[in-house]
């Protein structure tokens, strides 16, 4: 049984470049993401900082996931050409400006 299986991004980002990341990323990266295939969705977060000994510090402002409908779908899309242009559109308006970490996992339950 194929499950599903997600790509994530966690990044920060400068306060001056903030406003421009949030207006790009809801978007023309949503616009994007709609368009690869296998890919069912697209959700954004945003870190909440709670005082709490039930939760670790989170040193990333957001984090985007993309849902795949199966792990060979996000093998393909990790290994496309369509994230090599991704990547290069994010490092031309971001570079410098903030960092960022990928994750990738597969769903085991249920």
């Amino acid at each position: 049984m194929s499950r599903p299986a997600i790509f994530v991004v966690k990044a920060t980002i400068s306060p001056e470049r903030e406003a421009a990341f949030n207006e790009w990323y809801n978007t023309q990266r949503a616009a994007e993401a709609s368009r690869v295939p296998g890919c069912l969705a697209m959700r954004r977060y945003e870190a909440i900082p709670l005082d709490s000994d039930h939760v670790g510090a989170e040193p990333w402002q957001y984090m985007v996931i993309y849902e795949f409908e199966s792990e060979a779908a996000l093998h393909a899309f990790v290994h496309s050409d369509t994230l090599k242009a991704m990547t290069r559109d994010y490092n031309t308006r971001f570079a410098g400006a903030g960092e960022r970490a990928r994750f990738t996992y597969r769903q085991i339950f249920p």
